[in-house]
């Protein structure tokens, strides 16, 4: 009996060794797993997120497409037709802001052109105006505007008496006059 109880007292001694072994091993292993795991793992829940919402997305369409049926076979015609003419005036409001948008956008770029031009292009889709904008404008751009030079004359700091000046001297010299009101 004293073997018995020596073995169990030394199996009783080497659990809590063995416990504290475990423990340690565990300890000094990283917790972080591999990045690529990760990576992985949320790019496999992303497509199976995307197939549900797509899923989902055509049961909606489907389960209208039912309703109307049934709606169709129990003729229900005024109740179809007050849905389509709300669903259509939505889009109708939609479609008038856009277009009012596309003409804005239209306009915008037709005013960098001269009227000849302008006539000339109003009919382009805005694509295509978008494109020969691009083109004519960058090209004009990177020629020096002679006329801006001229207009960068030089200007008296010391105007005394800018209302004696003609007119294209109080343009030439714009800038003074007010750089003297600000004095």
């Amino acid at each position: 009996m004293s073997e018995e109880t020596q073995v169990q007292s030394a199996s009783a001694e080497e659990q809590p060794k063995i416990a504290q072994e475990m423990a340690t091993d565990s300890q000094d292993q990283p917790a972080q797993p591999n990045a690529g795991e990760l990576i992985a793992e949320s790019k496999k829940y992303r497509v199976r997120s995307q197939k549900v919402e797509a899923e989902l997305s055509q049961l909606k369409k489907q389960i209208e497409t039912d309703r109307q049926k049934t709606l169709e076979e129990q003729q229900e015609w005024q109740t179809l037709a007050e849905e389509r003419k709300v669903k259509l005036d939505a889009q109708d409001e939609e479609i008038s802001v856009f277009r009012a948008e596309r003409k804005a956008e239209h306009e915008r770029l037709l005013s960098d052109f001269s009227e000849e031009e302008r006539e000339e292009l109003k009919e382009l889709p805005l694509q295509s105006l978008k494109m020969v904008h691009e083109k004519l404008i960058t090209k004009k751009s990177d020629i020096p505007n002679v006329s801006n030079a001229r207009a960068v004359a030089k200007t008296d700091p010391n105007i005394a008496d800018w209302t004696k000046l003609s007119s294209k001297e109080k343009r030439n010299n714009w800038q003074g006059i007010v750089d003297s009101f600000r004095k």
